[in-house]
């Protein structure tokens, strides 16, 4: 076992507490190595309203139009590249988790008090996307983390989109979370209108704040260790000496150190399909049970684990089991890579069952 080193940077004091009538989001994103090359990107996907969400494919040359401020689609229009496997929500084009055929993968994570999108002038519109277009405009024109990094440098318009209006008509609060089939790892934010990049080593992330923050915030837990020392060999209780200060709550800083914890403690799987049985184990641990969350001001604020998914980008499946149906689920993209036309899966009926 490797001990938990984080890189040393320096410590960034306070995190607060949204007091804005935000709905709050606690998705929690992994990247594991498979000795055998793959790479599986996994995360828990938390809202407190039922998504009605599916699995859809999305062809090549599928056309996205994507949304404008006024709710309609008046945004930019393209056809897709590469063909898609995703989850959508609300039957919408908008994909929350998804992968591509070349082992792209990209997940829409909340980041609320932070996002802030452009100001588009309308003579611009029709070249610009919304904050839920990112994963659709990324997943079908792009094969590497390093071809959307320069795209995203090169400039591209996100538009303020549809408002939730179920969040008091603020605009979808996103940040992005890309991976490849080489290991890559990308974060994507809009903040005060101004897109930032960030390569990112650990493969982790959840919510609000900002993706640099929680870099910074890691150095609080430096020195954790999941290794024995000598004195730790003398206790009854040493096993559960180890790893003691991490933090065990639902905030996204806690959520976001557990989560680098234990994907850098863990010994690397030889196989593909023992690295998404690995992703669903790490997972369990950040599973919210409905009603787990309270919020007496704002009783509709009660996120929940929805379904928690992972994508094999070396041999492009997409597994998931979901919070009504915990039979893990498994889709190959590769046997529907040549349709012609878009393909809806209820994500609660039996399609692949996965057999242990």
């Amino acid at each position: 076992m490797k001990p938990l080193l984080f890189k040393s940077l320096s410590y960034f004091l306070g995190y607060f507490i949204l007091a804005s009538p935000m709905i709050v989001s606690a998705c929690t994103g992994i990247q594991l190595r498979a000795k055998d090359g793959a790479v599986i990107s996994a995360r828990t996907m938390e809202f407190p309203n039922e998504l009605q969400a599916q699995v859809v494919i999305f062809p090549r040359n599928y056309p996205f139009n994507a949304v404008s401020p006024d709710g309609a689609n008046k945004g930019l229009y393209w056809k897709s590249r590469y063909a898609i496997v995703g989850i959508n929500a609300m039957g919408k084009d908008a994909i929350a988790d998804g992968m591509n055929e070349k082992g792209l993968a990209v997940g829409l994570f909340y980041l609320p008090g932070y996002a802030g999108y452009m100001d588009i002038p309308s003579r611009k519109i029709a070249k610009s996307i919304s904050s839920t277009d990112v994963s659709a405009w990324l997943l079908s024109q792009f094969a590497t983390v390093d071809q959307v990094k320069r795209a995203v440098d090169s400039g591209i318009l996100i538009n303020k989109g549809i408002p939730l209006y179920l969040n008091g008509g603020i605009p979808f609060p996103l940040h992005y979370n890309v991976h490849d089939a080489q290991g890559k790892s990308l974060v994507i934010e809009c903040v005060g209108g101004k897109l930032r990049c960030y390569y990112n080593p650990l493969g982790v992330l959840t919510n609000s704040p900002t993706f640099d923050w929680h870099l910074t915030n890691l150095q609080r837990y430096a020195n954790l260790r999941n290794t024995e020392t000598a004195a730790d060999s003398q206790r009854v209780w040493r096993q559960s000496n180890l790893l003691m200060t991490i933090p065990g709550d639902f905030t996204p800083p806690s959520r976001f150190v557990r989560a680098v914890a234990y994907t850098q403690s863990m010994e690397a799987c030889t196989t593909a399909a023992a690295a998404v049985t690995q992703a669903f184990q790490i997972l369990n641990a950040f599973d919210i049970p409905k009603g787990m969350i309270q919020d007496p001001a704002q009783p509709r604020n009660t996120p929940y684990t929805q379904w928690t998914c992972a994508n094999d980008l070396k041999n492009k499946r997409l597994y998931f089991h979901t919070v009504h149906n915990r039979t893990l689920h498994m889709i190959d993209l590769e046997k529907y890579a040549d349709t012609d036309k878009v393909l809806f899966f209820p994500m609660d009926d039996a399609m692949e069952i996965v057999q242990n």
